[in-house]
């Protein structure tokens, strides 16, 4: 199971940067190496992941597993 596709290795440096653009902007950044690429679910696998959601708390994205 992968917990995040795609998560970009950065330094020091490009961490130190992309938290300043985070702070000017105000938002949260997410840095990838490859942009992932979304799932495309059916109405029967959406409505469990919906359901999930509702009973967790929680708000699921569906990556496309390569």
């Amino acid at each position: 199971m992968q917990i995040s596709p795609g998560i970009a290795k950065l330094t020091n440096s490009q961490i130190k940067k992309i938290q300043k653009v985070e702070d000017e902007l105000d938002v949260i950044l997410i840095a990838h190496e490859k942009m992932p690429v979304l799932s495309e679910l059916s109405k029967e696998e959406l409505r469990a992941l919906q359901d999930m959601e509702k009973r967790m708390g929680l708000t699921l994205v569906a990556y496309r597993a390569e």
